[in-house]
């Protein structure tokens, strides 16, 4: 396994700790990806990718009319994310509201995506099957990649709620994953090949298979946390 960090981990651990030490303040933008680029010397993707995993962390959002910023503390249902902190209880309720919300999700997804919602489910499947082995960073794509399943749905209502959220999953995908890991050997592997499933049943069309696949995928680590409660 690779022990280097990649540029746009480097470039996230900056800006995150730019940002959580207020050097940008909240409502504050941030500078264009350009900017970023060629201030870091790296590539605009990389420059991408790393606002990918601030905006998973829940620092930063995009708003209408361009331009990304940091997150003001109670613009977002603050008081809810603050309740999830990934105790037995808190990880069940959030995956009670998961169930509600992706599991729909996946089914309109696999009705409603466009060719550049695939493209985008594709590369983070990419990404996450480059990162078996390494949960810190599948971690994130774990997060990215339920998001943008929510995007791909079709509802800018349902995108929004799961935007809202994005934070407390973020916090609580480790424990999510460390549930559904606790299966044994090579369970990192199996896990990487049902979200895979779930990629293709969505790039191929077939609700059915969607709405099942992610009702398994959740399951799984409801009936993991209820073990060990």
């Amino acid at each position: 396994m690779n022990l280097h960090k990649k540029n746009y981990d480097i470039i996230t651990d900056e800006l995150r700790r730019i940002i959580e030490t207020g050097l940008i303040k909240p409502n504050e933008k941030l500078d264009s990806i350009n900017q970023l680029a060629a201030q870091y010397r790296v590539g605009r993707s990389t420059v991408r990718e790393a606002l990918s995993q601030l905006k998973a962390l829940g620092l930063i959002e995009s708003r209408q009319g361009g331009g990304t910023y940091v997150r003001k503390p109670g613009h977002k249902p603050q008081a809810v994310l603050e309740l999830l902190q990934t105790s037995n209880s808190e990880l069940s309720q959030l995956l009670q509201v998961r169930k509600i919300l992706e599991v729909g999700a996946a089914e309109l997804a696999a009705k409603h995506r466009t060719a550049e919602d695939v493209e985008a489910l594709g590369k983070i499947i990419g990404q996450m099957r480059d990162a078996v082995g390494n949960e810190e960073i599948s971690q994130i794509y774990d997060t990215n990649f339920h998001l943008a399943i929510a995007k791909a749905a079709g509802n800018p209502m349902l995108e929004t709620i799961m935007t809202h959220i994005s934070a407390a999953m973020f916090r609580t995908v480790p424990d999510s994953r460390r549930l559904w890991l606790y299966g044994g050997e090579d369970a990192d592997g199996t896990l990487f090949e049902e979200h895979r499933m779930l990629f293709e049943a969505i790039r191929d069309g077939d609700p059915q298979l969607a709405f099942a696949t992610m009702a398994k995928h959740l399951a799984q680590v409801e009936n993991a946390l209820q073990s060990v409660t």
